[in-house]
């Protein structure tokens, strides 16, 4: 069984498994701001979602990474639902996120929930590094 909650500043050690260069400092304001969310299978933690906002109006996925093993079992799914819905009931109504141009399972991930490109950037310092953005809308009412 799937649960997702809201992470906490002493669960830092838990998210240094998946990604190393998250520094605590973030990861608390994001905690404070609760826009981290851990997901789990069963009892085992099993991926996480990050969000921030674009331009302070767009919720906007920064991370959002499953586990291998947990991969399609519906995980990934139902955390983009639940996070989505968690958006629309704090009255947004637009949503935003980002991914590599080499990573194409996430851009028919996206794809198939509903989420259209929008566009694509490749910041200087980061030459071979594509990113493509992507959007959705879903009407509150």
């Amino acid at each position: 069984m799937m649960k997702v909650r809201y992470a906490k500043p002493e669960d830092y050690g838990q998210i240094l498994i998946i990604d190393e260069g998250i520094d605590f400092r973030d990861f608390q304001r994001w905690t404070d701001n609760k826009q981290v969310m851990f997901i789990y299978e069963n009892e085992d933690f099993c991926g996480w979602l990050q969000f921030g906002f674009l331009f302070e109006k767009i919720p906007f996925i920064n991370r959002f990474y499953i586990m291998e093993e947990f991969r399609g079992l519906g995980n990934g799914t139902l955390t983009l639902l639940i996070w989505e819905r968690q958006m629309m009931e704090r009255m947004y109504d637009t949503f935003m996120l980002s991914t590599a141009v080499t990573n194409t399972k996430a851009q028919e991930f996206y794809e198939k929930h509903g989420y259209q490109k929008v566009g694509q950037l490749t910041l200087p310092d980061h030459e071979h590094e594509e990113e493509i953005f992507y959007y959705k809308h879903k009407p509150l009412f």
